[in-house]
């Protein structure tokens, strides 16, 4: 049995006044996650922003690189 079904189940034999004390809980659950969510794409904006004309593209990067080899011969 899924765990959904089973909180179903549950949640249908509640009394009023606990059901609505679960349903306050799963919404802050869920509110928590996506503010949590959101934060962390905020975090990954952040540090793509801040290597933001610092990376290189594949192309350059070869040719940096053969130019360091050729002065290694």
């Amino acid at each position: 049995m899924s765990k959904a079904s089973l909180l179903q189940q549950k949640v249908a034999k509640l009394p009023e006044p606990i059901a609505a004390e679960v349903l306050d809980f799963l919404e802050f659950v869920t509110a928590k996650r996506q503010l949590e969510s959101t934060q962390q794409l905020g975090k990954i904006g952040q540090l793509r922003g801040s290597f933001r004309g610092r990376l290189s593209s594949s192309e350059e990067f070869a040719t940096r690189k053969s130019h360091e080899i050729r002065l290694e011969e």
